[in-house]
C-alpha cells in the first residue's frame, strides 16, 4: 500500500485532534465537576436530570406555599388567642357583683372590648384581611356605632354609645355643647340632619351620669375621666347604621375578571330580587367555550367562590343568566357587549357577592393552597365562622357583647347572665378554631419536612447522575495528558522522516 505524505498528515492530524478532544472534555469536567455539561454528553442522563430538577422546582413551590400558609395561620392563631382573652374579660365584667355605681364602668369596659374585638376581626396579613373568607379585599366588620370627637374639642374624657339603633336608614347624630361645664351642669343639643334642626330647644342639661338620648334607641354617655370638662362649642358625631345598610340582604354589582376577553358590561338584571340565603356567598359564572353572545356559549356556575361548579349549561338565548333561582329572590346577571365583535370567550369569569342580613361583609369561603399534585390545604378561618352565627358559625359574638353592654347599663341581671352563657359558648367555639388552626399547621409542617427529605433525595439523584468522581477523573486526566504529550512528540518525529531515511 502506498502511503502518501498527504495521507500520513491526515492520519497524524486525526490522531492529535482526537487526543486533544478527549483532553479538553476531561478538562471541562474537572472545571465544572459535572459529567453532563450538555445533552449530547449523555442524552438519557440529561433527560433524567431535567426530570429531577422539575420535581425539585415543584417541591420548592409547594414549600413556599406551605410557608405562606403557615405564616397566615400563625397570625390567625395569635389574633384568635387575643379574642379569647377579650371574651374572658367581658365574662368577668358580667360576672362581677354590680352596684349602680359600677354598672356603667363595667358597660364601658365591654364597650372598649367591642372596639378591640372589631380591630382584631379586621386584622390584615399584608394587604389582605384575615377573616374575610375568600373576599380578602373586603373589610369584614365595618358596622360599628362609635362616637367621634371633633378635632378642635376641649373635652378629653371618654365617650360611649348605648342601646340598639332602630332607625330606618343610616344617620349621623351631631351633639354640640351649648354651655360648657361639668356633667350635670353643661347643656347640649342634638341634630339628626347635619345641623339644620337642633333638639331640645332650649338646650337640655347633660345628666350627672353623663348619658343623653340621641334618638332611635341610641344614647351617648360622657365620662369625665380627663382633665378638661365639656366646653362650649365641643362637637361629637355618632354614625348610626340601619340594621340592613351594611348587612341587609343584598347583592353587590357584578364584577368581571381582569383578563376577560369580553369587554362589555355585566350588571344585575332589573328582575333580580334581594338575596335570601342565610350566609354570604360569592356567585361565579365561568364560560367554558366562546361563541359570541350569551346564547351561543356554554357556562358553569359556582355558589362558593369557584371551589365547586355546576353545569355546564347551555346559555339561554338573550343576554341574561340566573345564578340563584330562589323564588322571589332570583339573582340574574345581564351582559351587554361594548360593540360589534365583543364576544364572550372561554374561561371568561364574572362574579357577584351576595350578603345575608348580618354585620359581616366577608363570606364563609375557605382559602386553600396547593401542597402537592392534586392536594390542597385550607389555611384560613372566616369571620363568619369565628364571630357570627351564620354558615358554620355558632355564636354572634358582637351581638352578645352589645347585648351584655346594654344589660349592664340597664342593670338587667338575668340578661347579663344569659349573655355570659353565650360568651362561654363563644369562648369554646374560638378555642375549637384555635385547635383547628394548630392541627392544620401541624399537618403542613409534616408535609414540609417530607418535602425536605424528598428534595434531598432528588438532589442526591441529580448528583449521582451528573456529577463526576473527581479522584477518578483526575487520574484519567493525567493519563490523557501523558497520551497527548506523547502524541505531540510522535508527531514531531514522524514529521522529520522521509523515504530517504529508509534507503541504504
Amino acid at each position: 500500500m502506498r502511503i502518501t505524505e498527504n495521507l500520513k498528515f491526515q492520519m497524524l492530524m486525526n490522531t492529535l485532534s482526537l487526543a486533544q478532544k478527549n483532553y479538553s472534555l476531561l478538562a471541562e469536567k474537572m472545571a465544572t465537576q459535572k459529567d453532563i455539561n450538555r445533552p449530547s454528553d449523555d442524552p438519557v442522563g440529561a433527560t433524567r436530570v431535567l426530570n429531577y430538577r422539575s420535581v425539585r422546582e415543584s417541591i420548592a413551590q409547594y414549600q413556599r406555599n406551605i410557608e405562606n400558609a403557615n405564616a397566615w395561620m400563625e397570625i390567625t392563631d395569635t389574633k384568635l388567642e387575643s379574642v379569647q382573652e377579650l371574651i374572658a374579660e367581658a365574662k368577668e365584667a358580667g360576672l362581677n357583683d354590680q352596684s349602680s355605681q359600677t354598672r356603667q364602668v363595667l358597660a364601658q369596659t365591654v364597650g372598649s372590648i367591642i372596639e378591640e374585638l372589631q380591630a382584631l376581626a379586621n386584622s390584615k396579613f399584608g394587604d389582605r384581611y384575615l377573616f374575610s373568607g375568600s373576599a380578602t379585599d373586603t373589610e369584614p366588620f365595618s358596622r360599628m356605632i362609635l362616637p367621634v370627637s371633633a378635632s378642635a374639642n376641649t373635652f378629653d374624657g371618654s365617650l360611649y354609645t348605648g342601646g340598639t339603633y332602630t332607625g330606618a336608614s343610616d344617620k349621623t347624630f351631631t351633639v354640640r355643647i351649648v354651655n360648657g361645664g361639668a356633667l350635670g351642669a353643661a347643656t347640649y343639643q342634638v341634630s339628626e340632619d347635619g345641623g339644620t334642626a337642633w333638639q331640645p330647644d332650649p338646650a337640655g342639661t347633660v345628666p350627672a351620669d353623663g348619658t343623653i338620648t340621641l334618638g332611635d334607641g341610641l344614647t351617648l354617655t360622657f365620662v369625665d375621666d380627663g382633665l378638661n370638662p365639656l366646653t362650649t362649642g365641643d362637637i361629637f358625631n355618632v354614625n348610626a347604621y340601619e340594621s340592613g345598610t351594611a348587612t341587609a340582604p343584598r347583592v353587590d354589582d357584578p364584577q368581571a375578571a381582569a383578563n376577560n376577553a369580553f369587554a362589555g358590561a355585566v350588571t344585575l338584571d332589573a328582575a333580580s330580587g334581594s338575596y335570601a340565603g342565610e350566609a354570604n356567598k360569592t356567585f361565579v359564572v365561568k364560560f367554558v367555550n366562546g361563541g359570541g353572545a350569551v346564547g351561543d356559549a356554554d357556562y358553569q356556575i359556582s355558589a362558593d367562590g369557584g371551589r365547586t361548579w355546576s353545569g355546564p349549561y347551555a346559555a339561554p338565548w338573550g343576554n341574561t343568566i340566573t345564578v340563584d333561582n330562589t323564588p322571589g329572590h332570583e339573582i340574574v346577571l345581564e351582559f351587554t357587549p361594548s360593540g360589534p365583535g365583543d364576544d364572550l370567550a372561554e374561561n371568561d369569569l364574572f362574579y357577584a357577592r351576595a350578603y345575608a342580613p348580618d354585620n359581616y361583609n366577608g363570606n364563609g369561603e375557605d382559602l386553600s393552597v396547593h401542597i402537592g399534585k392534586g392536594n390542597t390545604a385550607t389555611y384560613n378561618v372566616s369571620g363568619e365562622e369565628a364571630f357570627t352565627d351564620r354558615g358554620r358559625g355558632e355564636i354572634d359574638l358582637f351581638s352578645a357583647l352589645e347585648t351584655l353592654k346594654t344589660a349592664l347599663e340597664n342593670g338587667d341581671r338575668d340578661l347579663v347572665n344569659e349573655q355570659v352563657n353565650q360568651l362561654t359558648a363563644a369562648q369554646d367555639h374560638i378555642r375549637e378554631q384555635i385547635a383547628r388552626v394548630g392541627a392544620r399547621m401541624s399537618g403542613l409542617n409534616i408535609s414540609k419536612e417530607n418535602y425536605q427529605v424528598l428534595d434531598e433525595k432528588m438532589s442526591g439523584l441529580i448528583s449521582d447522575t451528573e456529577d463526576v468522581d473527581l479522584s477518578a477523573i483526575i487520574v484519567e486526566f493525567q493519563m490523557r495528558e501523558t497520551a497527548l504529550q506523547a502524541s505531540y512528540a510522535m508527531a514531531v518525529e514522524i514529521g522529520k522522516k522521509s523515504i530517504l531515511d529508509f534507503l541504504t
